[in-house]
This record gives structure tokens, C-alpha cells and sequence, in this order.
């Protein structure tokens, strides 16, 4: 008669299980001698309160052939009578999957989102100038992407110029848009925590200077656009007049006063002859009460796209910028079209919750809308980012999930969205790109290389032109 050992594999089981559930409470990197646990969690894969929607990598890959859709229940997204109650706006439902990264999606209240941006364009034949704030993080830090995009636009539509410029950069020396050397600066920034931190302007920075702080401008060789300019605007506050220094090109210098307004935004313009000038250098021997929040290089009507891009900006810092100081800085420019591009400091391997960070870029979003009343805003999503799974390098499972995520809320605040995820490639595109002769992507898998700055950037020149052709088509017919 055989044994029933039952109860004993039962049993075996059940201490199996109690030993697992102990080891997933352990914290990661505790030692035994020279073992490291690795941190457990065998609940990991039944977490459906936390889950992101179920968006897996494997989930985004099978979907390969339809775009991925990951639709979300519009329902539940902007309530049963699919309104929105801060402006009334109506939940547009999303664009068929077969269109992410080949158009710019509408979900503006009239689908009209562009119209008024490229009526400023054709207007620059008659004088008009068009300017693009772009806020980004370090996807399009050194002007990757954007300084290709810039180029190509004002080799089509005019203007000459970098546009805005910072008064310190941790990138300068990476630029190929422009050669930037500073000196005797403290910068606040919405990223880098202070106490004493000053009312922060566009790009989300301050700069207070020194005696004998110094900032000098000069044009690359690399953009055909960008090595000329004969208007300069710098922007500061100041309690009272101070005394600077100038200088254009091998001129001597100059000496002039900072007009003061109290607790207001100020401008010193500077104009010169119509070949302009390739350098550009301001001091100040007088400092007490100035804050400075940079300059603008351009020459003539055209495009300019002022490259705001913060290096761990998620989008949430964004929130610090008061929004009747950058109306005042508005005033001045005259944005015609903002871009956000944020997500890559929130893509992780191990994200299995984004509650958090579309509560972020919700109220993100409804703040850049106070900032900026009544002017279009494209939500360009996180890109790719791979990352290791196993022994492979694939996209990050977060990836797929935050796209989506941001597509919703573009949706429900009647923004305008482009899906760059799909646009660059989809899934993997990263490790292609980081293995492509040229290179097209560092071997971090996150951030792009100069030429794959490059492909992006004429990618999206072409979106903007098939845009304003097809708006051109449509304005024929009616």
C-alpha cells in the first residue's frame, strides 16, 4: 500500500510561501557574509490596486502592429457626462492608433488648435515675428533637436538667430548652436531647492550677479541660421539704476544704465546694423538688487523656438514659475505656440504606479494654461528609453504607460499631443539608435547624440510643414 504524502507537500508548500512572504519585506542589498539579497516581491505581478493599467513591455511589443493603443475609458477619464468643469471643455475621443506619431493630434475644443500659429507664420512675410517656447528636460538640453528643428524652420519661413539664451548653462560647451562663457553668477532654478530663491523667469531661472559678472555670446559655425544677429534684449529687475558694460564684436566697449522699475520685469535692447554682429558681451561692475533672467539673439522677422529645457525637469517644478511674472515676460515675446516635453526623469523598469505623476502633470498643465492664457500647447510625450531587462536592453515597461497617460490629459485639458514614443520608432528604437553607425543615441539608451538630435529634429520640421500645408488646403476650400 502506497504512502499518501498529501499533507506533508501541503505542508512543504505552505513554509515555502511563509519564507517567500518574509523574504519580500526584507529591504534590498542587506548581506550574509559576502551574499547580497536581492530585493523580492512575489506579489509583484497580482498588485492590481497599483498596477499601470496592466502595461507591460510585452503588452506594448504584441501590439507592435497596431500602434499600441493602450486606449483608456474616456469615460472614467473625464466623467460620465464627459465634461470638465475648470473650462467646460469637451473630451475629444483619441485619435486612431494608426495616426500616433504621424500627426499632431487635436484635442483642441474647435480642432483648431494650430490655426492662429500658422496664420503668424504666413504673416512673416509682412514683418511678423513667431516665437515657440519649448519646455523640455534633458532630452533637448544643448539645443539636441531643437537646434536642427530651429534651423530648418527658419531656412523655410525666415529669421536668424538662436532666439532665447541662458546667462549660465551646464551644457555650454556641448552646444553647436552657439559658443556661451560666463563668469561671477549664482543661478535658482525650479529644480535646485533654496531658501532665498528670487521670483524665476521663462526658464524657470534666476541669475543674480557678482561684481564683475560677466556673460558673452558668440555664434557657432554649425547652423547656417545661427551665427548672426542684430538684436539683442536682456531681461532683468532691478531696484535701482545700475551701471554696465557692452560690447559687440571687437567694438570698444560701451557704458550705459539699467533703467530700474520696482519689482517689475525690465528690457535693454540693443539694435545694430543689418549684417549684425557674431559676439556679444555684457558686465556688471554694479550688482546689489539686479537679477538677471537672460538675453535673445535675433535678426529680423522669422521663427524663433526659445529652447527652455531643465536638466531632471518632470514637469511638476513648472508649478514655481508665478504666472503675472511670466505674463509680463509674454508681453515682451509674444509666444505663439508652447511645447512641453517631459516624462523621461519618471520612466523607470520597476514603475508599477503613475497615479502620482499624472496627478503632476495634471496640475502642470492647468498651470501652464495660467501662465499662458489663450495660446496653443503641444504635449509631446516621453520618448523611448530602453533599459535592461534579464540580460537584454529593451524599452522600459513605464514607457508605453506615461505616453498614454499624457495623451489623456492633453485630452481633457484640450491641448494639442504628439505621440514622439511612436514617432521615433516605437519599442526598441533606442537600442537601434545606439547601434546605428552614425550613432544616433548614447549607450544610456535615454538621451540622443548630436546626429540623432538631428533625425528627430528634421522629423518634426517635417510635422510642422505637412501641417501648415494641410491647413493651407483646408483654408483654400472654405
Amino acid at each position: 500500500m502506497e504512502k499518501n504524502y498529501t499533507g506533508q507537500a501541503l505542508s512543504l508548500a505552505l513554509l515555502v510561501l511563509l519564507l517567500l512572504t518574509g523574504l519580500s519585506v526584507l529591504p534590498g542589498g542587506m548581506t550574509l557574509g559576502d551574499f547580497e539579497l536581492r530585493k523580492m516581491d512575489i506579489f509583484e505581478d497580482i498588485r492590481d490596486s497599483t498596477a499601470v493599467d496592466s502595461v507591460s513591455l510585452a503588452e506594448s511589443t504584441a501590439q507592435l502592429d497596431t500602434f499600441g493603443s493602450f486606449q483608456a475609458d474616456s469615460a472614467a477619464l473625464a466623467g460620465a457626462d464627459s465634461t470638465v468643469s475648470e473650462d467646460t471643455i469637451r473630451i475629444l475621443p483619441a485619435k486612431d492608433s494608426i495616426f500616433f506619431g504621424k500627426t499632431f493630434e487635436d484635442y483642441t475644443p474647435q480642432q483648431q488648435g494650430l490655426n492662429r500659429f500658422f496664420a503668424a507664420v504666413d504673416s512673416i512675410v509682412r514683418g511678423r515675428t513667431v516665437r515657440i517656447a519649448w519646455y523640455g528636460d534633458s532630452f533637448v538640453e544643448g539645443d539636441i533637436l531643437v537646434g536642427d528643428l530651429r534651423d530648418t524652420l527658419q531656412t523655410v519661413w525666415g529669421g536668424a538667430g538662436v532666439g532665447f539664451v541662458p546667462i549660465t548653462s551646464e551644457v555650454a560647451q556641448f552646444k553647436r548652436t552657439l559658443k556661451h562663457n560666463f563668469r561671477g553668477w549664482t543661478a535658482y532654478s525650479i529644480i535646485k531647492k533654496s531658501e532665498n530663491r528670487p521670483a524665476l523667469g521663462l526658464n524657470g531661472y534666476a541669475y543674480r550677479p557678482e561684481p564683475e559678472a560677466k556673460v558673452h555670446y558668440e555664434g557657432a559655425r554649425y547652423f547656417r541660421n545661427t551665427q548672426r544677429w542684430n538684436r539683442v534684449k536682456f531681461f532683468y529687475t532691478a531696484d535701482t539704476e545700475r551701471s554696465f558694460v557692452w560690447q559687440a564684436n571687437n567694438e570698444a566697449p560701451h557704458q550705459e544704465k539699467l533703467p530700474a522699475k520696482a519689482s517689475r520685469l525690465s528690457t535693454w535692447k540693443w539694435t545694430g546694423s543689418e549684417a549684425g554682429t557674431d559676439a556679444f558681451a555684457i558686465r556688471f561692475p554694479e550688482t546689489s538688487g539686479l537679477l538677471a533672467y537672460g538675453a535673445t539673439l535675433e535678426n529680423g522677422p522669422g521663427v524663433y523656438i526659445d529652447n527652455f529645457s531643465v536638466r531632471g525637469n518632470s514637469g511638476g517644478p513648472l508649478k514655481l514659475l508665478a504666472p503675472e511674472f511670466i505674463h509680463e515676460f509674454d508681453a515682451v515675446q509674444k509666444y505663439d505656440l508652447i511645447v512641453i516635453q517631459v516624462g523621461l526623469n519618471a520612466v523607470t523598469n520597476t514603475l508599477n504606479n503613475i497615479r502620482w505623476y499624472e496627478a503632476e502633470l495634471d496640475r502642470t498643465f492647468t498651470h501652464l494654461k495660467k501662465c499662458f492664457p489663450g495660446k496653443p500647447i503641444l504635449v509631446v510625450s516621453v520618448g523611448d528609453r530602453g533599459g535592461k531587462m534579464g540580460t537584454e536592453i529593451v524599452t522600459m515597461r513605464g514607457v508605453p504607460a506615461i505616453v498614454q497617460m499624457q495623451r489623456n490629459l492633453a485630452r481633457k485639458h484640450g491641448l494639442l499631443f504628439y505621440d514622439l514614443f511612436w514617432g521615433m520608432g516605437g519599442p526598441n528604437t533606442m537600442l537601434k539608435f545606439a547601434h546605428q553607425r552614425p550613432r544616433l543615441a548614447n549607450t544610456d539608451y535615454t538621451h540622443l547624440t548630436h546626429d540623432g538630435g538631428k533625425v528627430v529634429g528634421l522629423m518634426f520640421a517635417k510635422l510642422f510643414l505637412q501641417e501648415q500645408a494641410n491647413w493651407r488646403a483646408k483654408k483654400k476650400l472654405q
